[in-house]
C-alpha cells in the first residue's frame, strides 16, 4: 500500500493521528490490508515505530465507522498491561480522536468512566475480566480487541489469565452471531509465532522495522555518588535528557536525592517507580517530557509505551534482568537521533560481563530465555468468576469450552472435574449438581463482594504517605519504615501516623524507605548458561572459594532453588542459593573420602522428595499466582516441577558428584556464584 492509498483507505483518522506525525510509516503501511481485511495480526516493531496509529486506525475505521459515532456502545477494546499505561492511552488518544467522534474511555481500579464504558475503551486485563463477568451486555457489540505491549504479561499469570479472557469474550460474540478481530502489539518478543498462537486465531505475524543501532559503554563502579557525576559529566557533553534504570525503588530514591539540584540538572530530576502515586509518577513525566535538559531515574514502570518524550542518553544502574527488558529500556533512547546511546554502571568484573553479555546478546537477537509455561491457578480463579457470573453455575464442560484450544489437550474433562470438586471442597465453590455442577462458595462470595476475585496477583501491606499540606497522596511504603523518608527524590519527614497512613512535611526527611519490592526478577536457565560459558566455568563443576565450596550448575532461578532445597534434605548447609551456583558451608564434598562424598550427594529421585515436602514456599518464589494454593495438591506439586526445571535438576544430580576444579578467575568465579 502507498501513501497516497493509505490516506484514502482512512480518510477520517489520517489527519488526527497519521498527518501530524508526517504521514504513514513503513510499520503503518504494512499493517493497513491486514487489519482492514479483520485478519488476527501480531505486530512487532520497535519502540517508537507508531504500532499504536498503525492498529487503531484501521480498526477505528472498520469497527467505528461514523455513522455509529453517537453510539455509547463499546466496540472497540483496547488491554494494556499497567495502570500507568492505560491512563497515558487514553491520555494521548483523547484528543485527536474527540475531533472525528470517537469517544475514548479507560477501565481500571481507579478510574470507572462514570460506570460506562466508552466506543473505544481502554482497560487492564483485571478489568476486562470484570466486566466479562459483571457486565457481559455491555461488551455484547465489541468487534476488535487490541493486546497492547503484550509481551509484558506474556508467560506470567496474568498473560495466562488473558489468555482465557480472550477465549471467553471470543466464545461469547460468537454465541451471538459476532466475531472477533484480535489484534496484539509489542516491540520484544523472542518467538512472535508462538505468541501469537497462545492469544490469536490462524494469525499473520509482521515483524516490522529495525531497531536503532546501540552504541554502548560499560564503565565500573555504581556507587551513586560515582554515577551521578558520570552521568553530570555526560550531560555538560551534550546528553542533555538522562534516563537512568535501577532495579530497585530504594535504589531509585538514593540516586535521585544524590542528583537532586547538581548543576545542569538542578532541580529537574524525577524518581518514577510503583510505589508513587499516580499524581506524582505523571508529574514527573510531564515535566520530564518537557524539560530542555533533565535526569529521570526509574524502575522498570518506565520501560514500556509512556511517553516521555525524547531522550539522549539511557543509564543503566546495573544490568537488567534479560534481553527483552534490556531492548525495553535502551528502546527509550536515541528516537531523535536514530542511534542509542547507552552508558551501563556495573559493581565488579561478574557484572559488567554481565552487562558485556547482555548487550552482545540483543545485537544478536539472542533472546536468552526459557520456554513460557502455563500456571494452573488461573484455572480456579475463573473457575470462581464463571460460576459468580452464570446462571446455571460452572460445570467442566463449561469450563473446557472457555480454554485457549492449546490447552484443552493438556486439560480433558476429567482433570477439570477433579478441579472443581477440590474448589468445592475447599469452599471456593458449591457443588450443587451433577459433574460436578457449581456455584459460588462461601470463600469465593467474599472475593466477589470485595471485587479481589479478578486478580491473580496478592496484594502487599503497605502505609500510605500523605502530604500534611496539599493533603495529596505522594506514594506507599513498607510498614515500619516511613519515619524520615524520600519518595519522589524528595526528603519528608513524619508529623503524624494513622491506620495505614502516615501524614508528612516535605524537604525534612533524610532516610530512605523500604517500598517491600520483594525479590530480583528470576534469571532464566538460558541466560545463565551463556553466563557460565562467558566467564569460562565448566558447568557443572565445584570449585573452592571464599572459605567454602561452590556447586557451579547454570539452571536458573528456579532450578537452583530447588537444587539448594534438595541439597539441605541431605543435610548440606547452604549458605546461598543463585542462578548460576549454589554456595555451601565448609567443602562437604571435598573433604573426608570419595564415598562420604557421594553419600551426601543426591539421587535424582530426591528431587521428587523436595518437592513432597517443600512445594508451598517454591510456588511462593516462582509466582505461581494466588490461587495456585486452591489446586489440588497433585496439581499444585505437577505446577512446581515443571516452573522450577525439576527435569533438568534431575538430570544434572544424575550425572553425579561435579569434578572439582581451580578457579581460573577466583574473583570473577566469586561473584558470579553469589549473583
Amino acid at each position: 500500500m502507498t501513501p497516497a492509498q493509505y490516506r484514502a483507505a482512512h480518510p477520517r483518522l489520517y489527519g488526527a493521528l497519521i498527518a501530524r506525525h508526517g504521514g504513514p510509516n513503513a510499520v503503518q503501511l504494512a499493517a493497513a490490508a491486514p487489519l482492514t481485511a479483520g485478519r488476527d495480526v501480531l505486530l512487532c516493531a520497535p519502540t517508537a515505530s507508531g504500532k499504536t496509529e498503525a492498529v487503531l486506525v484501521p480498526l477505528v475505521e472498520r469497527h467505528l465507522p461514523a455513522a455509529r459515532a453517537v453510539d455509547p456502545a463499546p466496540r472497540l477494546l483496547l488491554v494494556s498491561p499497567t495502570r500507568a499505561l492505560v491512563n497515558d492511552l487514553a491520555r494521548r488518544l483523547a484528543e485527536p480522536l474527540a475531533q472525528v467522534g470517537v469517544a475514548v474511555g479507560r477501565w481500571t481500579g481507579d478510574h470507572h468512566d462514570a460506570g460506562r464504558l466508552q466506543p473505544l475503551t481502554v482497560l487492564t486485563p483485571e478489568a476486562l475480566d470484570a466486566r466479562l463477568a459483571r457486565s457481559p451486555a455491555a461488551l455484547a457489540q465489541v468487534g476488535a480487541l487490541v493486546l497492547d505491549e503484550l509481551h509484558v504479561v506474556d508467560g506470567g499469570v496474568r498473560g495466562d489469565q488473558l489468555r482465557v479472557l480472550v477465549q471467553r469474550l471470543r466464545a461469547a460474540r460468537a454465541a451471538t452471531g459476532g466475531g472477533l478481530q484480535v489484534v496484539a502489539a509489542s516491540a520484544t518478543v523472542a518467538e512472535p509465532a508462538r505468541m501469537a498462537e497462545r492469544y490469536l486465531v490462524e494469525p499473520l505475524v509482521l515483524s516490522l522495522g529495525e531497531r536503532r543501532p546501540v552504541r554502548a559503554r560499560v564503565v565500573p563502579g555504581r556507587e551513586p555518588a560515582a554515577v551521578v557525576a558520570e552521568l553530570l559529566s555526560l550531560a555538560r557533553q551534550g546528553f542533555r535528557k538522562v534516563l537512568a534504570f535501577c532495579d530497585s525503588r530504594e535504589e531509585v530514591e538514593t540516586l535521585a536525592r544524590h542528583a537532586e539540584g547538581r548543576p545542569p540538572f538542578g532541580g529537574q530530576v524525577f524518581a518514577h517507580h510503583g510505589s508513587l502515586s499516580r499524581q506524582v509518577r505523571l508529574s514527573a513525566e510531564a515535566r520530564f517530557r518537557t524539560a530542555p535538559v533533565g535526569l529521570c531515574v526509574a524502575t522498570s514502570t518506565l520501560e514500556v509505551g509512556l511517553d516521555i518524550g525524547d531522550v539522549d542518553l539511557v543509564a543503566l544502574v546495573g544490568p537488567p534482568p534479560d534481553v527483552a527488558s534490556l531492548l525495553q529500556r535502551i528502546g527509550r533512547g536515541g528516537r531523535r537521533v536514530g542511534q542509542t546511546t547507552v552508558v551501563a554502571f556495573t559493581a565488579g568484573p561478574f557484572e559488567a560481563l554481565v552487562a558485556r553479555t547482555l548487550l552482545d546478546a540483543q545485537a544478536k537477537a539472542a533472546w536468552l530465555q526459557d520456554p513460557p509455561l502455563f500456571h494452573p491457578g488461573v484455572l480456579v480463579q475463573q473457575a470462581v468468576v464463571l460460576a459468580a457470573s452464570r446462571a446455571g453455575g460452572i460445570h467442566p464442560q463449561a469450563l473446557w469450552r472457555r480454554l485457549p484450544e492449546d490447552l484443552r489437550p493438556d486439560w480433558p474433562e476429567p482433570r477439570l472435574q477433579a478441579l472443581l470438586v477440590h474448589a468445592c471442597d475447599q469452599g471456593w465453590l458449591l457443588r450443587v449438581g451433577p459433574g460436578p455442577t457449581c456455584v459460588l462458595g462461601p470463600r469465593g462470595e467474599r472475593l466477589w463482594a470485595r471485587g479481589e476475585v479478578h486478580a491473580n496477583l496478592g496484594a502487599r501491606r503497605m502505609v500510605t504517605v500523605v502530604d500534611g499540606v496539599t493533603g495529596d497522596v505522594v506514594g506507599e511504603v513498607a510498614p515500619g519504615s516511613e519515619d524520615r523518608v524520600s519518595v519522589g527524590a524528595r526528603g519528608r519527614r513524619a508529623l503524624r501516623s494513622e491506620e495505614g497512613r502516615v501524614v508528612t512535611e516535605a524537604g525534612r526527611g533524610l532516610g530512605l524507605p523500604s517500598f517491600g519490592g520483594g525479590a530480583k526478577a528470576p534469571m532464566h536457565a538460558a541466560l545463565a548458561r551463556a553466563l557460565l560459558h562467558r566467564a569460562g566455568i565448566p558447568a557443572p563443576c565445584r570449585a573452592r572459594l571464599d572459605g567454602g565450596e561452590t556447586v557451579f550448575h547454570g539452571l536458573g532461578s528456579a532450578g537452583g532453588a530447588l537444587l539448594a532445597r534438595t541439597l539441605r534434605g541431605r543435610k548440606v548447609k547452604v549458605r546461598h542459593a543463585g542462578p548460576l551456583a549454589v554456595v555451601v558451608d565448609g567443602a562437604p564434598f571435598s573433604d573426608g573420602t570419595p564415598a562420604m562424598a557421594a553419600d551426601r550427594w543426591p539421587a535424582p529421585s530426591r528431587v521428587a522428595l523436595t518437592l513432597d515436602l517443600h512445594h508451598p514456599g517454591l510456588a511462593r518464589d516462582l509466582g505461581l499466582g494466588a490461587f495456585h494454593g486452591a489446586l489440588p495438591e497433585d496439581e499444585q506439586r505437577r505446577a512446581v516441577a515443571e516452573h522450577s526445571g525439576a527435569g533438568r535438576v534431575e538430570a544434572l544430580l544424575a550425572l553425579g558428584l561435579p569434578p572439582a576444579v581451580d578457579p581460573a578467575d577466583p574473583a570473577l568465579w566469586d561473584q558470579a556464584a553469589w549473583s
